[in-house]
């Protein structure tokens, strides 16, 4: 059983979801669009920083790997960026927060990254051969690309703190709503795991604000106090901004 592919049985292209962050080394990713979502909030806030006209988000595992990073750019070409378990790594210039992407902080200069969930899930999905950023903020465009590529898509949650997450999981099946509409999309297999994610996505949608602030998630971000923070990542359609993953070392730009 063991040597089973599923993906031999399962009709292409197909369209599932990557839920639990302890699985992704076991999940082959190769050929396949791979998007990313840490909904609150760090994929949120690269959506928001490219939107504001950041050149280029980069994201890092350390806050040492920004540091040095910064050190080697032009002074004022780059804002550096990271939380620890949400709150603002000491000595960058900025928390994980999507409503400080702002044009007057970040347009025209490079973010760079690092975040407890998000940074992660991002450098492990490079083996794909294409790897985009998605929120709620970004849903029908990412949606409108993964048509348009027309292979075989994974959906990858960052997780909270290396377990499965709700607002990831909402995120995914309104990407996979829209997957429906876009041209070409109503010809993906919908995998069981986007199903799961689809049907959790129809039931939840009318009351998105209160599930959001009854996530895991969601509670410890309201409990810093980031109220701001979790409205705007629970906005649904609100740019046509898809960042995408590219080169090596990993550099997001809007696709």
């Amino acid at each position: 059983m063991s040597d089973i592919n599923p993906y031999d049985y399962i009709p292409q292209p197909s369209v599932g979801v990557l839920y639990d962050p302890p699985a992704r080394p076991h999940v082959d990713l190769a050929g396949t669009t791979a998007v990313v979502i840490d909904a609150i909030r760090a994929t949120t806030t690269i959506v928001s920083a490219l939107a504001a006209g950041a050149t280029e988000v980069v994201p890092y595992l350390t806050d040492e790997d920004v540091h040095a990073e910064a050190a080697r750019r032009p002074a004022g070409s780059v804002v550096t960026c990271g939380e620890r378990l949400g709150e603002r790594i000491e000595g960058l210039d900025l928390n994980n927060s999507p409503p400080l992407m702002t044009p007057e902080a970040v347009g025209g200069r490079s973010l760079l990254l690092t975040t407890t969930n998000g940074t992660r899930a991002i450098l492990a999905a490079r083996p794909a051969d294409t790897v985009l950023v998605a929120a709620f903020a970004n849903r029908t465009a990412v949606a409108r690309q993964v048509a348009e590529a027309g292979r075989r898509t994974v959906l990858l949650s960052a997780g909270t703190v290396g377990t499965v997450s709700c607002e990831d999981t909402l995120v995914a099946g309104a990407c996979i709503e829209a997957l429906a509409d876009a041209e070409g999309g109503e010809g993906f297999h919908l995998e069981d795991s986007a199903q799961v994610a689809l049907m959790a996505w129809q039931a939840g949608r009318d009351r998105l604000e209160a599930i959001l602030r009854e996530t895991w998630g969601g509670a410890f971000i309201l409990g810093l106090g980031l109220d701001d923070d979790l409205a705007a990542c629970g906005r649904v359609d609100t740019t046509d901004v898809v960042p995408e993953v590219r080169g090596d070392p990993p550099v997001i730009r809007a696709g």
